[in-house]
């Protein structure tokens, strides 16, 4: 009879991501032949390295979640014909907090990293994906991977933190909209429709896909302006937002969460911590002529503002599940997360990485997942529209189409 150990309790940040079940889905297209055996032997790698993602997590009566470590092997990867449907087989956290899905096919495969929020934002779960195709071009060009010796369990935000000695302070961040908040007569909030229960569940997305040519077309413009390529994208989704919702007198509420592995001293490295992010806030209030570079400089100095004043750093610390969803009397949030440029991910020769998308799993009964993920890979931008309403297809093409006019709007004039 094999058993489990029980490693620690969630914090109160993680603890917010297991009552919603949340998983996220990385997924890589191949191109080129998959040698099974050696990805899964990769993959059994990975969890020795990292012996916490392979456990699960289990419910006291409390309510309170525990990180159990399975005194047995990891169950392996789900092996699935890209052909085939696919199947309807999604994690659960209660079996495993790390799976790995590969659709093969003869030409091309498929495969998902899926990871629980809980225990890695989008930075430490690329790290693990890193890893696990080190792994698996050791093994396969013959190299072999050698002895590997298990990482700590990684800490969470508030043990991080506090190290650092960053403490909750009185602004949160939220104070941004209060001018918003109950001061307009709101139409229906879009959030009210779709809403999933308590099983973890697919929400359903849409994304844009910019050629390599738009992108750097995108890419230079923001270096000849000095505007960031994420804040351009992040005033190019609250315009198409502004444009869509047909309520021009709403200011936009604006949430994204922040990256503070090289914001805080010293530095957290990829997989050291869980989720170590603040999250920023902001106010779009756009009319007909609000400027998309005007827009985007805004963000950035409202951003360098909240930074300078560690409103950010410790942001999450007020989080609690009063939060989730959108707050009443405020106009629907926009929720942005941005991984930016993936870096090339090592395979033996005959195999490429193709592309990348972004899966989410969510399950609640009292709050609707919509938000959107941006990044970037080859030398392409992806904008993926997570979201339980209807036309994700048209947000996502009116922010393709905003982005796609930058570059001759703003070009340099020469002669």
């Amino acid at each position: 009879m094999f058993g489990s150990t029980p490693i620690r309790y969630l914090s109160p940040s993680e603890e917010f991501y297991a009552k919603a079940e949340n998983f996220i889905g990385f997924t890589v297209t191949l191109r080129g032949p998959v040698d099974v055996a050696a990805m899964s032997e990769a993959f059994d790698t990975l969890m020795r390295v990292h012996p916490a993602h392979a456990g699960h997590l289990e419910r006291g009566a409390d309510g309170r979640h525990q990180i159990m470590v399975d005194d047995y092997e990891h169950p392996g990867i789900w092996l699935e014909k890209i052909d085939d449907p696919p199947a309807e087989r999604l994690p659960s956290q209660s079996e495993a907090l790390v799976n790995l899905r590969l659709r093969l096919g003869a030409e091309r495969s498929e495969l998902t990293l899926f990871t629980h929020h809980a225990l890695a934002d989008a930075k430490h779960q690329f790290a693990l994906l890193e890893k696990l195709f080190n792994s698996y071009t050791e093994i396969v060009t013959g190299a072999g991977i050698g002895p590997v010796k298990a990482e700590p369990l990684p800490e969470p935000l508030e043990t991080v933190l506090s190290e650092r000695g960053i403490v909750k302070l009185q602004r949160f961040g939220l104070e941004r909209f209060l001018p918003a908040i109950f001061a307009y007569d709101l139409p229906p909030s879009r959030r009210n429709a779709g809403r999933v229960g308590p099983q973890s569940v697919r929400v359903p997305s849409a994304n844009c896909r910019l050629s390599r040519q738009e992108t750097q077309a995108l890419v230079d413009i923001c270096a000849d302006r000095r505007v960031s390529l994420n804040a351009l994208v992040a005033a190019a989704i609250l315009m198409a937002e502004w444009t869509i919702r047909e309520t021009p007198h709403l200011p936009i509420p604006f949430i994204y969460p922040v990256d503070l592995r090289f914001f805080l001293n010293p530095p957290v490295g990829s997989t050291e911590a869980t989720n170590p992010v603040g999250m920023a806030m902001y106010l779009a209030e756009i009319n007909p002529k609000t400027d998309i570079m005007d827009l985007a400089r805004d963000i950035i100095e409202a951003f360098r503002s909240d930074l300078a004043e560690g409103v950010i750093q410790q942001s999450f610390l007020h989080f609690g599940e009063q939060y989730q969803g959108n707050p009443p009397g405020l106009p629907d949030v926009v929720m942005t997360t941005d991984a930016g440029e993936m870096p090339p991910l090592r395979t033996p020769p005959g195999l490429m990485v193709e592309q990348y998308d972004v899966e989410v799993l969510f399950a609640s009964t009292s709050a609707v997942i919509d938000m959107y993920s941006v990044g970037a890979y080859d030398g392409r931008l992806v904008i993926t529209y997570h979201s339980h309403g209807p036309e994700r297809d048209r947000y996502v093409g009116a922010i393709h189409e905003l982005l796609a006019a930058i570059p001759s709007r703003y070009a340099w004039v020469t002669e």
